[in-house]
């Protein structure tokens, strides 16, 4: 039975990974194949930011942390020359280390005094970047090696690095380690009274978050070759969390639906650009009154809605043969 639902779970997630397996088929001008990268990159940046959010702490500075490892990759491809492979694990380290160092003093705050401090720390760090010369400051940094010459193959590796990025958060928040971060997110003060350490326990969903989210960064900045400090502002952090969000934070394949929806429909309908911001607010009011469990939620809304209806209709006829 175990072995049935884990199959039975599993093949959204094979039916998206073959969609996006035969899209450049299709869409194979350089035009879309960005957007299709653009898109995996924002799925691996929302779905980091949830693991994150496991423990019940909200940041508002993971987009920075994304431009940490793409910086970090664009500066050693760029002035020591070293191999893609070698840059973007490099740029991914870089982000966790810092996360974990920056957040330290963090960690204890709960709510949303733990959200302002992240937001606070993630403009400091984005001003940080633009003060730097060797970052290109205000202007980016340009001239970096392109993670491959052909956009079908960078396309594919892509892929191939996202897919096995979200395999280790899956990994991850199906374990022990995702049991204790849930625990801390349902009350810390009883985690913390049968041993758990929820500083431990929060930087290593931090470190973890920001690794993958850096690694995600470090090989976006390798296709792109240019790098600019405004791109990884507030908004940017703002909008993985409304992937996350409108997506369905509490089922693992929330944050990759809300992103694919979310960045691939101003794509495809291109004269509806300007109205974006008003189509996403109108989606997250639908979503915030009538989807509770957002967009990943609909299938138990309805589960839950027929066994209501069976419920109800079994009570009718008990009431009937009663009478």
């Amino acid at each position: 039975m175990t072995e049935k639902l884990n199959v039975k779970k599993g093949i959204p997630y094979a039916v998206l990974l073959l969609i996006f397996l035969v899209l450049p088929i299709f869409l194979h001008t350089s035009y879309w194949i960005g957007v299709l990268i653009m898109v995996l990159y924002k799925v691996v940046g929302s779905v980091s930011l949830r693991t994150i959010s496991l423990s019940g702490t909200l940041t508002f500075a993971h987009g920075t942390f994304i431009a940490l490892g793409a910086y970090c990759a664009g500066i050693l491809a760029r002035n020591l020359g070293l191999p893609p492979v070698v840059t973007i694990i490099a740029g991914g380290l870089f982000a966790a280390l810092v996360s974990v160092i920056t957040g330290f003093p963090f960690v204890r705050l709960k709510g949303m005094y733990y959200s302002m401090a992240s937001m606070f720390l993630g403009v400091t760090l984005v001003y940080v970047i633009k003060a730097m010369k060797i970052t290109g400051g205000y202007h980016g940094l340009t001239r970096i090696p392109k993670l491959l010459q052909n956009d079908i193959a960078c396309y594919y590796v892509f892929l191939a690095i996202a897919v096995v990025l979200i395999l280790i958060l899956f990994r991850f928040e199906f374990s022990r380690i995702g049991t204790t971060l849930r625990a801390l997110a349902q009350s810390q003060d009883v985690a913390s009274s049968i041993g758990v350490n929820a500083r431990f326990y929060r930087l290593l969903a931090v470190g973890m978050g920001s690794f993958c989210a850096g690694v995600a960064g470090a090989a976006y900045g390798l296709y792109s070759t240019v790098l600019s400090p405004t791109n990884y502002d507030m908004t940017f952090s703002l909008w993985l969390l409304m992937y996350m969000l409108i997506g369905g934070e509490d089922y693992f394949i929330g944050p990759i639906i809300g992103a694919i929806i979310f960045v691939l429909i101003p794509e495809l309908g291109r004269g509806l650009s300007a109205y974006a911001p008003f189509l996403t607010g109108a989606c997250t009011l639908i979503v915030a009154y009538l989807l509770p469990g957002g967009l990943a939620g609909i299938p138990d809304l309805i589960r839950k809605k027929k066994e209501q209806k069976a419920i109800e209709a079994s009570e009718g006829r008990d009431d009937r043969a009663s009478a």
